[in-house]
């Protein structure tokens, strides 16, 4: 297969185009190398895989257009490209429409008119759920639950868009979807939770579990955006391209076409803030030192993915325990700290 691949520079970008090239898979790589950490990937799918990753900014019509023209043979989409931080998306609310909400709409008018043979897979993600502040909340020593939902949050949920990140994010999970009602296109949108692993240089406001881990392993002290109850669920980077590899071999006539999934690790890979920090010191002797901050406005204080529907209509599940990955994380970011 022919897999084109936006934001492929990124965090999930160079796992998914490692994993897809060592399988024997045709990759076209594109970035604009905005994100921290996205030229050292590029060094690293350049001399470890071979890949040439090239300029693309998604936010440009005429750019986006000549690569699918080029690449008008290609089977699989996977759009990752996206302005991934709430933080940021307040700061320059601009920057992260034209990016995340007329980048994907630019992707779509592309696809259709060059590729529209191909899948789309488009990163979505769980905040086009709001805060779920409706939801009943109680409240243990270490973290948070919703217990009318003890199985994870279903697809089903409303869509409750405020915030910049949310509402481009959310405008463009709709028009994925909305393609496939429209022009009978082959996308599907995964509303992800948690995604953690190897290759992902986080912030403070993306990526929380390997930023924790970070600066953990440069015992660095820290604050916490409030209580650290907020749960949840974890799921490896190498589960999430397990699912690109299954919708990728889906038959045209699947009804999982213009559906939007819930894509995490569900209730047996949730973890808390405070959860994390204890496994992280008592398990891999990590310095954990922090205070307390104000929580961010509009955060979940519980978000656990249902991956029912997934495992239904795409025939996948999570693999991968939280204690392996986290080894294989905390490996990867003493390599990466003593390396930079």
């Amino acid at each position: 297969m022919k897999w084109l691949i936006t934001g492929g520079a990124g965090f999930i970008g160079t796992n998914a185009a490692k994993r897809l090239i060592e399988a024997g898979e045709n990759c076209i790589v594109t970035d604009n190398f905005h994100r921290l950490g996205s030229l050292r990937n590029q060094a690293f799918l350049a001399s470890q895989c071979g890949l040439n990753v090239s300029f693309l900014d998604v936010r440009h019509r005429d750019p986006v257009d000549a690569t699918f023209a080029a690449h008008s043979d290609v089977d699989v989409i996977l759009h990752l490209a996206g302005q991934v931080s709430l933080v940021e998306s307040i700061k320059d609310p601009r920057y992260d429409f034209d990016t995340n909400a007329l980048g994907t709409f630019n992707i779509l008018e592309a696809m259709r008119q060059h590729a529209p043979q191909a899948a789309l897979i488009y990163a979505s993600t769980n905040k086009v759920y709001g805060a779920l502040s409706t939801l009943q909340t109680d409240e243990s020593d270490t973290r948070y639950s919703l217990p009318a939902y003890p199985h994870g949050l279903p697809e089903t949920l409303p869509i409750d868009l405020h915030g910049g990140y949310s509402c481009s994010k959310g405008a463009a999970d709709q028009y994925v979807r909305d393609y496939h009602k429209i022009y009978g296109l082959k996308t599907i949108a995964l509303r992800q939770s948690s995604i953690y692993g190897g290759h992902q240089y986080a912030s403070e406001d993306q990526g929380w579990v390997a930023y924790f881990v970070r600066i953990g392993v440069e015992k660095q002290p820290f604050r916490t955006s409030g209580t650290g109850k907020q749960v949840r669920d974890l799921l490896h980077v190498s589960d999430l391209c397990g699912c690109f590899e299954k919708i990728a071999r889906l038959p045209a006539d699947s009804p999982a076409w213009g559906e939007a999934f819930n894509i995490g690790g569900g209730v047996e890979s949730s973890l808390s803030l405070l959860e994390l920090f204890e496994i992280l010191r008592s398990q891999y002797d990590l310095a954990i030192s922090y205070e307390a901050g104000p929580a961010r406005t509009g955060d979940q204080k519980v978000f656990i993915a249902s991956t029912a529907k997934a495992h239904h209509l795409l025939d996948w599940q999570p693999q991968m325990a939280v204690d392996k990955g986290l080894r294989e994380l905390v490996d990867w970011s003493r390599e990466s700290v003593l390396a930079s």
